[in-house]
């Protein structure tokens, strides 16, 4: 894995850690994910953006997918055990006063609700997250045809580029389904739970977010108006400040991140 810190600067109190998981395709350094990070670092958070170890980009150029191979192998079981390490380590080198909150995006958001319910941590942000990951399996013929050519072809939308995964991706989940079961992690969390999610996100609905706070204890809901899945975010961003619909989310999500308690 590699990532970046966001540090307190100096003169404002720190608050705790913020460790932040990416989605499919995705990678720390997209979009306006580094803007983020200077958002919360300066609302008292350290904030960690990190690659998962199988997301592909790896240095010299850790915008492009240029490890296919690796990118291929990836399986959820590897982005959980990525995410539970770098919240160990999160929660080992805060000090007492200090919280732990784990935030991801769209595939990252299921992720971080498994690690959430495996790790310590004070707070969980979900942000255009996804609610369940078996129903984003193929099914019958083509589940049929992935499992003989060891092969199912995925295009980044962004790039063109044509990636594919390895059956052994069906097969961890089948495996794992249990450990790797969404619902069944986020209703077993004690600490709070935030959802923001876009009212007109077209690539994951704003019903599975709805769902992912309804199932929490202490779940909150927050739409934000006329936005999609990147609230309103593009790669790469070059706007010197945040669109109005990411603002809005940050805005939401260091708020319930301030009132969370031990």
């Amino acid at each position: 894995m590699n990532g970046d810190i966001h540090s307190v600067p100096k003169g404002i109190v720190k608050r705790g850690r913020v460790v932040f998981a990416h989605g499919y395709k995705g990678f720390k350094d997209w979009g306006a994910w580094p803007m983020m990070g200077d958002f919360f670092a300066e609302e008292g958070w350290e904030f960690v953006r990190f690659n998962f170890s199988h997301n592909g980009h790896v240095l010299p150029d850790l915008n492009e997918c240029s490890d296919t191979l690796a990118w291929r192998k990836n399986t959820y079981s590897i982005e959980k055990s990525d995410l539970e390490e770098l919240l160990l380590s999160a929660s080992e080198s805060c000090q007492p006063n200090e919280k732990v909150i784990v935030i991801g995006h769209s595939r990252g958001g299921g992720v971080a609700a498994l690690a959430a319910a495996t790790s310590h941590v004070d707070g969980v942000v979900l942000l255009a997250s996804v609610s369940d990951f078996a129903r984003r399996f193929p099914g019958g013929d083509q589940l049929e045809a992935w499992r003989k050519t060891d092969r199912l072809e995925v295009i980044n939308g962004r790039t063109q580029q044509i990636l594919s995964h390895s059956f052994s991706f069906f097969e961890d989940f089948t495996l794992n389904s249990e450990s790797l079961n969404i619902e069944r992690a986020v209703r077993s969390l004690e600490v709070p739970l935030l959802v923001v999610h876009g009212d007109s996100d077209k690539a994951v609905s704003d019903v599975e977010g709805r769902e992912l706070a309804n199932w929490a204890t202490q779940g909150e809901f927050a739409s934000i108006p006329d936005t999609g899945h990147t609230f309103g975010t593009s790669h790469p961003w070059t706007d010197k400040c945040l669109p109005t619909p990411a603002l809005d989310a940050v805005s939401q999500i260091v708020n319930f991140i301030n009132n969370v308690s031990h």
